[in-house]
């Protein structure tokens, strides 16, 4: 061996020595009975050190004590005592991280093999077999089959941690029909085997899992469409969605009918097949198939009931507000889509109204009057519901209750008082007339259910009879109350040198806790710090304090109360009544007020009225359009012939010219001229006409705006003689007066005598 060799082999074992000293190895450990051990049972672990060290064990990653064996030994042990779960024990040198260690498995060894249940699905030549070994061995187990005159030795498994065992074998001769077995199971701590077992291979065939192909319905009855089988046995089961199930067994194969079922109501389907009723096993359940049958009309009649409400101002006619419950999935048959009502009234009118859901409630005007309800869905109607409308006579004092618990009550009243055929029972909560419930009853006892702790509610009975209705009321009750969680905040209404009117708003219903009975008002004086106290029956909600001293302060707070006691207060109302002075210098203020607002009052009363009378003035023709205007701008030669006829003598004193005047009240007549003195040349009566023109007073120029404004200044100061007339430039008002008539003396005639009225 050549030199090279040789060190070669030397620095091998030095490598080897190296790592056979490497810190992984400083020990070893061991169990006194093995990794896997019983569970509960008692056990040594010992832990072998291969150098001195300060040795630490640790069970479970937490240090323990340990037993030393000698004084210098290598090995060093602890007594486990019940061990109960998985352990991880392990041993290190203090010096030296790297530990040794070993796993410990508590468990069961197998109990025997029972409950074998095989199966062959149809046309396989396998059969699969499961069994079990009584509880869940925890570790490690092996199972095994073995089938008589195989030359395996047997078919393994391994055991899950329900403790069931699973194998699977082939049937190798399709003559065969039976085989026998044996089943064995084992692990470190045992084993058992069973066996033989005989298995009949007719009896463990299972079909396929059928299929629902189709399913077709009516209101009654649905058939189920399957896939082709050659089985002899059909189970069905269906379940509707309102909990109603059932299973039953048929021979057909392809097609099968159901009956019996209800209207609107949907339905899971599923079926499952076997070869016959003797042979084979039961195929898995098929996946479900939904289907809702047909609607039918509503074959129930509706539960209505009425409540009376105020009538509209100055009307003859009751209201009522009609109620009614819905019909359950069974009575509606059907999605219910409206609810008709009909009206008659005793002179024959009637009339009707549609209500659609979730509405369930309407209100009614009428003047002795009965009403029909009925409910419509897609396939007709309910039958109708007739109910009188009438105000029950009101009865006191009758009804006594006692809460059963926190959600219901017992409502008792006397039957001679109110004696009745049948007794209806209402409530509702106070402020929620929509949440009424009702029940008809035709004992003199009655059990209201469901009610809601700390709620209130208004109960009342009437009773049903021939002659009329009569009907007890409570004010509100409850099934449980405590005092009320907050108090009202009070607000000042009004108030003087020795009193004060307070009011507080109700509280919400949540708020309350129960029935309100009553509110204490607390008053408290500032100066003196006496406080006084208030009683108020609810549902007031106002209260005057009198006998306050003047220019006094005080502070006031409100409280509410059930029969539970009485709520915390709520907000503080700081406040300081008026003094003497204070109080004079109050009303005279207000005294000034009132008499401002009666002027203002007046004044406009005065202004409205003047815009009335102008609003009524007539038109005023305009003198340019008359005959004799005209006649003279025409031909001048024609004067005197004109002259004759406007005035009747040249030479004498001129006739009176009738004026056909429109009168309006509290304005002069709005035509003036005057008379003169006719001369006995032409030049005068020329002259003479010219001034009656002049003179002849119209209103054109104030009126018209489309003329030059020169033309008419002289008509402007004529007008300055009239000035009591309202000004027509008011701000507030449009122009009064309208232009565009035309005048002719044909139908105008001047009486002189009228000229001077106004002057």
């Amino acid at each position: 061996m050549s030199s090279e060799c040789t060190w070669s082999i030397l620095v091998m074992f030095c490598f080897i020595l190296a790592t056979g000293a490497h810190e992984g190895t400083v020990c070893t450990v061991r169990s006194s009975k093995g990794e896997e051990v019983l569970l509960g049972s008692n056990f040594t672990f010992s832990c072998i050190f291969n150098k001195q060290c300060s040795k630490l064990i640790f069970l479970n990653g937490t240090q323990i004590q340990y037993i030393k064996k000698k004084a210098m030994s290598m090995e060093v042990s602890v007594e486990v005592v019940n061990i109960k779960e998985f352990s991880t024990f392990s041993c290190r040198c203090e010096e030296n991280p790297e530990p040794c260690g070993i796993d410990i498995k508590p468990g069961y060894p197998p109990d025997i093999p029972q409950n074998l249940t095989c199966v062959q699905k149809m046309n396989s030549r396998n059969v699969s077999c499961i069994w079990t070994t009584g509880r869940g061995t925890i570790i490690d187990t092996t199972c095994q089959l073995r089938v008589h005159g195989d030359l395996e030795l047997g078919y393994e498994s391994f055991m899950n941690a329900t403790g069931f065992c699973h194998s699977t074998f082939p049937i190798k001769s399709s003559e065969m029909t039976q085989v026998v077995v044996w089943l064995s199971v084992s692990n470190t701590l045992g084993s058992k085997t069973s066996g033989p077992h005989t298995i009949n291979l007719i009896n463990i065939v299972k079909p396929s899992m059928p299929e629902i192909i189709n399913v077709s319905c009516s209101s009654r009855w649905c058939n189920l469409h399957t896939d082709n089988h050659s089985m002899n046995l059909v189970e069905i089961q269906y379940s509707a969605v309102n909990g109603i199930s059932d299973t039953f067994q048929t021979n057909n194969k392809s097609r099968l009918n159901i009956s019996s079922l209800h209207p609107d109501t949907t339905y899971n389907f599923q079926i499952r097949r076997k070869v016959n009723h003797t042979a084979g096993l039961w195929s898995d359940w098929s996946q479900p198939k939904q289907k809702t049958t047909k609607e039918e009309a509503p074959d129930k009649a509706l539960d209505v009931w009425y409540l009376q409400e105020q009538k509209p101002p100055q009307s003859k006619s009751k209201c009522f507000r009609i109620f009614w419950k819905e019909l359950n999935i069974s009575d509606a048959k059907g999605k219910i889509q409206s609810y008709n009502i009909s009206v008659q009234e005793q002179k024959g009118k009637r009339h009707s109204i549609i209500v659609v859901p979730p509405s369930r409630n309407q209100s009614i005007c009428c003047y002795n009057c009965s009403v029909s309800v009925s409910a419509v869905n897609s396939e007709g109607q309910s039958p109708v519901k007739i109910i009188q409308l009438r105000f029950p006579g009101l009865v006191a004092g009758l009804l006594s209750h006692r809460p059963l618990n926190n959600h219901s009550i017992a409502l008792f009243w006397p039957k001679l008082d109110i004696a009745g055929t049948e007794y209806v029972v209402h409530w509702y909560p106070v402020g929620n007339i929509e949440g009424i419930q009702w029940t008809r009853v035709v004992d003199t006892t009655a059990h209201i259910t469901g009610l809601q702790p700390q709620e209130c509610y208004q109960v009342a009975v009437t009773a049903l009879r021939s002659s009329g209705p009569k009907m007890a009321t409570i004010k509100g009750i409850s099934s449980w109350q405590s005092a009320p969680e907050q108090g009202p905040d009070p607000k000042p209404l009004g108030k003087d040198t020795k009193s004060l009117r307070v009011t507080w708003n109700e509280m919400p219903q949540k708020k309350r806790r129960g029935c309100l009975k009553k509110y204490t008002v607390y008053l408290m004086d500032k100066l003196k710090g006496d406080i006084h106290k208030f009683s108020v029956d609810h549902p007031k909600t106002q209260f005057v304090i009198s006998g306050l001293s003047p220019d006094q302060c005080y502070n006031l707070w409100v409280t509410a109360w059930t029969d539970a006691g009485e709520g915390p207060k709520g907000t503080d109302l700081p406040f300081c009544t008026l003094s003497d002075s204070e109080r004079i210098l109050s009303l005279v203020i207000l005294a000034g007020g009132v008499v401002l607002l009666a002027c203002l009052i007046l004044l406009c009363i005065c202004q409205f009225s003047s815009v009335h009378r102008r609003g009524l003035l007539p038109i005023i023709p305009d003198p340019a359009n008359s005959k004799c205007a005209k006649t003279y701008a025409d031909d001048q030669s024609e004067i005197k012939f004109y002259l004759d006829q406007c005035d009747s003598s040249v030479n004498e004193e001129p006739d009176n010219v009738e004026v056909e005047e429109v009168p309006y009240p509290s304005i002069c007549t709005y035509i003036k001229s005057f008379s003169h003195e006719s001369s006995s040349s032409d030049g005068t009566q020329i002259t003479k006409i010219t001034d009656i023109m002049e003179d002849y007073i119209s209103t054109h120029g104030a009126i018209s705006g489309g003329e030059e404004e020169d033309e008419y200044e002289g008509e402007e100061r004529s007008l300055d003689e009239f000035k009591f007339f309202p000004s027509t430039h008011s701000p507030f008002l449009e122009p009064l007066f309208l232009t565009g008539g035309k005048l002719t003396l044909d139908v105008v005639k001047i009486d002189c005598s009228e000229f001077l009225d106004c002057t």
